[in-house]
């Protein structure tokens, strides 16, 4: 009873769950989940991979939006996905981090992800992305911040360095791919102006 004066009302607290629900699922996705809420459901997500949990939790469109990204090194392995730059909206859209399948928060790490956006979306536009950070538990500190929410790396650097270039090398290569399709030979076309013709002289048989 002494907490229910700090509750919200029904809508904000609803959506106080599904957010948690949400964090969960995506860190998650080898287990099928369900959330109802007044005998509705909201989610029924089956097992599946990482991409397909994203995409049954936030609808097909996503399934064109998001960008694979990937980085092994000895001190973070990093996987998921970030969101092509023309989707990426004018308000804080879908932005996950995990580590070591436990929901974080990271202004610095998000701060690294802005970065490589860079030049890519509009200065009042924000990126979007699901990644997941594997390092060695012995070199975090998950006891910062009584939500466990915010962690201290050891190496938090380095993996802002690592992060960074993951994120844009994949947004290189999404961008950079060629649309010409070298598969149709085309003739090689030589331009015959005036001057060509004079020079050319008709060959003479003695």
């Amino acid at each position: 009873p002494a907490r229910r004066n700090f509750l919200k009302s029904d809508n904000i607290e609803l959506k106080h769950v599904i957010d948690e629900f949400q964090r969960v699922a995506l860190a998650h996705p080898d287990i099928q989940m369900e959330l109802t809420h007044n005998n509705n459901t909201l989610y029924n997500l089956h097992a599946s991979n990482h991409r397909q949990r994203i995409v049954n939790m936030f609808g097909k469109s996503y399934n064109e939006r998001l960008v694979p990204t990937e980085e092994t090194t000895d001190i973070v392995s990093i996987k998921g996905f970030i969101i092509k730059p023309e989707f990426c909206k004018k308000t804080r859209g879908e932005q996950f981090f995990f580590v070591n399948k436990r929901f974080i928060k990271s202004a610095y790490l998000h701060h690294a992800i802005n970065s490589a956006y860079m030049g890519l979306i509009q200065p009042d536009s924000h990126s979007g992305y699901f990644i997941y950070l594997d390092v060695k538990p012995s070199s975090i500190d998950i006891n910062i911040h009584p939500t466990k929410t915010e962690i201290k790396f050891e190496d938090e650097k380095s993996i802002y360095a690592i992060l960074f270039a993951a994120v844009k090398r994949s947004l290189g290569l999404f961008n950079v791919a060629p649309s010409i399709d070298f598969g149709t030979p085309s003739p090689i076309e030589i331009p015959v102006t005036k001057k060509n013709l004079e020079e050319i002289s008709v060959p003479k048989i003695n």
